[in-house]
C-alpha cells in the first residue's frame, strides 16, 4: 500500500500511449516523405498553440469514453487487453477437471468461480462478514474498540490506517513497520474541508450514501440518517487532521520514526503493542508513522469519541469496502456513489471484468506467473534492459554537464545514478500461495486473499525486523504501470506496460524511445525530482547538496511551478504547480533523456525530419479523454498534471524541440523564451 499511494507513476501518471498509425511499420524517406505523413494531425491547429491537440484531437474524437470507465486513454486500452489476457486464464482454470492441474491453477479457478457465482453471493448477503460485524456489535469498551481495528486490519479492511512492512527511510537495509493515515471514504481531506456549493452537494451526496448502506445492512431510516451523520462527523475530524497533499509530498514532514515505547506513551489509545503482536510479524522496535498530527487526532478520538459512534462508524466502514464482493444492493449502491456520483460513470464494468480486475489484485504474484508464462514475449527483458542503460548513460553525461551544479554535488549524483536499480518485466521469485486456502464464498475468498497478503505479501509483516529483500517486487507483472522508490533506489517496469504499443520489439525504435523511453527517464528522473533529490545512494533520507545547488535547484523547479499553475484545465480550475511538481520535473527530464538517448544509441544523425517524428510520436503516450468530473477529481487530488499538460509543458522547455519545429515563434500560445525554460537535468 505505501508504495502504490507514495510511488504510484501511471494510472493517472501514464495517461495514455497510442499510436494512429502501427508502431513500426512507417519508413522514413525524408526527401519524398514529410514525417507528418505518417501521423493524422489535427492541422487547423497551430502546433505552436496546443501541440497536443494537434497531435491527439482525432484519436480523441475516435475514442469516444465507454459508459462504463472514468476516461479514456491507451493505456486504458493496454488494461482491457491485459484483462482479457486474464479472463482466458480464470475461465480456463476454473473449467479444469478437478486433480488435472497444479494448486496455484486450482487456486486461480476457485477464486474466479467464487466471483462469478452472482446467486451464491446474493444468497450469502452480509454472512460472509458476520463474524466481524459481531465483534464491532460487540465492543464494550476502549480496549475492545483498539483491539477490534486491529482485528479488522488483519483481514484487510482498513477502517482508520494502513499498517504494513516497509524500509526505513532513515536506515534503508531494514524493514519496519509504517503507519499511514486513512480513516476516510471521499478522496481525501479537502473534500471535507471545501465549503463551495459544487463540494457541499457532494458531502450531502456522500451522508446519503452512508445512510443507504447502513439501511441495506438493516437499520431503519432514522438510524441511519442518524449514523450517517455520526459517520461523516468522525471522518470530518480525522481528515483535518491529515497534512494537505502539497504538504503530504515533504519527506521531511512524512518521515516519523518513533519506538514502540515512545509511541505507547504519547498515543496509548491507539495500541501499538497490540499491532506489535499480531501473529506473523517480525519484532517490532520502531514504527514509521507517516503524519502524527493524523495519529494524534486519532488517539483523541479512540478516547473521546462515544462508543455508539465508533460502533457505526467502523460498522459503515466494513460494509463499504466489502460492498464490491457483497451482494447485488450492495455493489451497486457502491458503484452508484463512488463511480457515478465522483466520476460521472453511468453504467459498471461486466462482471467478469470486475472480479478479473480483484483477481489480479489480490492474488498479485499468483496471477502474474502464469501471465508471464503466457503472454510476455522473451525479448522484451533484454531489449528494455539495452533502452535503460542508454537513458542511465545519456542522464550521466547530463550531470557532467550542468553548469549550474558543483563538482562535489555532481559527484554524489553520479554515485546515486550508477547505484540505481531497475525491475524489468517480472521477478526471479515469486510469492509463495502454499498458506491460501480458499473457498466457495467470493467475500470469504477476498479476505483470505488480503489476510494472506498482509502476513506474507510484498508488504506484509513477516519482514518486519528483517533486512530489506532487494528481491521484492511491489508491483505483479500484470499491472499496466511502473514506478521509483526512492527508499531502496530503485525503477520498476511490469511486463504489461512493457507492451505495444508503449513498446515493441519490432518497432522503429524512435517510437519505443518516445513511448517507453519517456517513461524510464521520467522514473530515472524521479530519483532527483524535489522529493527523490532528498534521499541518497542507498535510500537514506540525507542531505548530500550543498546550500548553493539546492537553492539553484529550487530557482530552477520555481520555473515550472509558475508554468504549471498558469494551465487551465477546467474553466476556473488551474492545476497545482506545487503539488505536481514533481512529475512534472520528471515528465522534463525523462522526455529530455529519451530523446537524447535515442539519438546517441541509434545513431540518428542531425535530422530535423527524424527529429520531428519523435517529438510526434511522444505526445501519443498521454492521448486521453477525460469525463469532467473524472478530470476535476485528478486536478484536486492527483500529483500528477491532466495529459494535455503533461505534453505541452514537457515538449515546449525543450531546446531541440523548437529546432524540429521552426514554425514555432514567438507570438504563439504556447512558445516559451529561452529565460522561461527551465533546464534541471
Amino acid at each position: 500500500m505505501k508504495h502504490v499511494l507514495l510511488t504510484l507513476l501511471l494510472i493517472a501518471v501514464l495517461a495514455c500511449a497510442g499510436c494512429s498509425a502501427p508502431s513500426g511499420t512507417a519508413t522514413l524517406d525524408p526527401v519524398s516523405q514529410p514525417p507528418e505523413s505518417e501521423f493524422v494531425l489535427n492541422e487547423s491547429v497551430h502546433p505552436g498553440d496546443d501541440f497536443y491537440a494537434y497531435v491527439n484531437d482525432p484519436w480523441i474524437a475516435e475514442h469516444p469514453i465507454p459508459a462504463d470507465k472514468q476516461y479514456y486513454t491507451t493505456l486504458t486500452a493496454m488494461h482491457d487487453d491485459v484483462d482479457d489476457d486474464l479472463h482466458t486464464l480464470f475461465e480456463e482454470a476454473a473449467a479444469a477437471p478437478p486433480g488435472s492441474v497444479d494448486r496455484n491453477t486450482t487456486l486461480l479457478g476457485t477464486f474466479y468461480r467464487s466471483g462469478m457465482d452472482t446467486d451464491a453471493i446474493d444468497r450469502e448477503g452480509l454472512s460472509g462478514i458476520s463474524d466481524l460485524l459481531a465483534a464491532i456489535d460487540a465492543i464494550d469498551s476502549r480496549a475492545d474498540l483498539t483491539a477490534t481495528t486491529v482485528v479488522l486490519l488483519e483481514q484487510g479492511f482498513l477502517p482508520v490506517y494502513f499498517y504494513g512492512a516497509g524500509t526505513n527511510p532513515e536506515n534503508s537495509s531494514e524493514m519496519i513497520p509504517y503507519l499511514y493515515q486513512g480513516g476516510l471514504g471521499l478522496p481525501q481531506r479537502d473534500y471535507y474541508l471545501r465549503n463551495d456549493s459544487e463540494s457541499v452537494e457532494l458531502q450531502d451526496a456522500y451522508r446519503e450514501h452512508i445512510a443507504r448502506v447502513l439501511v441495506l445492512a438493516g437499520e431503519s431510516s432514522e438510524q441511519a440518517a442518524a449514523g450517517a451523520e455520526a459517520v461523516y462527523a468522525m471522518e470530518k475530524a480525522l481528515a483535518a487532521a491529515h497534512l494537505s497533499s502539497e504538504e503530504g509530498r515533504d519527506p521531511q514532514k512524512i518521515t516519523n520514526i518513533h519506538t514502540l515505547a515512545e509511541l505507547e506513551e504519547r498515543y496509548p489509545a491507539v495500541g501499538w503493542e497490540t499491532l506489535a503482536a499480531i501473529p506473523g510479524s517480525g519484532p517490532v522496535e520502531e514504527v514509521h508513522v507517516y503524519q502524527p498530527g493524523y495519529v494524534e487526532e486519532l488517539d483523541s478520538l479512540l478516547v473521546t469519541a462515544p462508543l455508539e459512534d465508533w460502533k457505526v462508524y467502523l460498522r459503515y466502514r466494513l460494509i463499504d469496502q466489502a460492498s464490491p464482493y457483497l451482494g447485488a444492493p450492495f455493489e451497486e449502491e457502491h458503484f452508484a456513489f463512488y463511480e457515478t456520483t465522483l466520476y460521472g460513470v453511468p453504467e459498471m464494468k461486466p462482471r467478469w471484468q470486475r472480479v478479473v480486475a480483484a483477481e489480479s489484485e489480490l492474488l498479485g504474484d499468483l496471477v502474474g506467473r502464469e501471465y508471464v508464462a503466457r503472454y510476455v514475449d522473451p525479448r522484451t527483458r533484454d531489449m528494455v534492459s539495452e533502452m535503460v542503460v542508454a537513458i542511465r548513460e545519456t542522464f550521466d553525461e547530463r550531470i557532467t554537464d550542468l553548469t549550474w551544479m558543483s563538482e562535489p554535488t555532481k559527484a554524489a549524483a553520479h554515485e546515486k545514478l550508477a547505484a540505481m536499480g531497475e525491475k524489468i518485466a517480472y521477478p526471479d521469485q515469486w510469492t509463495d500461495y502454499s498458506g491460501l486456502n480458499l473457498s466457495d464464498s467470493y467475500v470469504e475468498n477476498v479476505r483470505a486473499a488480503k489476510a494472506h497478503s498482509f502476513i506474507h505479501g510484498p508488504e506484509g509483516l513477516e519482514k518486519v525486523g528483517g533486512p530489506v529483500d532487494p528481491g521484492t517486487w511491489f508491483m505483479p507483472p500484470q499491472t499496466v504501470n511502473a514506478f521509483y522508490d526512492p527508499t531502496r533506489n530503485e525503477m520498476v517496469f511490469p511486463a504489461a506496460v512493457l507492451q505495444p504499443p508503449l513498446f515493441d520489439p519490432d518497432a522503429d525504435p524512435a517510437f519505443n524511445y518516445a513511448a517507453l523511453g519517456w517513461i524510464v527517464g521520467h522514473e530515472m528522473t524521479h530519483g532527483f525530482d524535489d522529493q527523490g533529490r532528498q534521499y541518497d545512494k542507498d535510500g537514506n533520507l540525507k542531505d548530500w547538496w550543498t546550500e548553493e545547488d539546492a537553492a539553484n535547484f529550487n530557482d530552477r523547479t520555481a520555473l515550472l511551478v509558475a508554468e504549471y499553475n498558469a494551465f487551465e484545465a477546467l474553466p476556473a480550475l488551474y492545476v497545482n504547480g506545487n503539488l505536481t511538481l514533481g512529475e512534472n520535473i520528471a515528465d522534463l527530464g525523462g522526455l529530455t533523456m529519451a530523446y537524447h538517448a535515442w539519438k546517441k544509441a541509434e545513431n540518428v544523425s542531425a535530422d530535423s525530419a527524424a527529429d520531428r517524428r519523435f517529438f510526434l510520436a511522444a505526445p501519443r503516450l498521454w492521448r486521453a479523454n477525460d469525463r469532467g468530473d473524472s478530470l476535476r477529481n485528478l486536478v484536486l487530488t492527483d500529483p500528477h498534471s491532466p495529459e494535455k499538460f503533461r505534453v505541452n509543458g514537457a515538449l515546449f522547455n525543450i531546446p531541440e524541440f523548437y529546432e524540429a519545429f521552426p514554425e514555432i515563434q514567438p507570438g504563439d500560445a504556447l512558445y516559451r523564451e529561452v529565460e522561461e525554460r527551465p533546464v534541471i537535468w
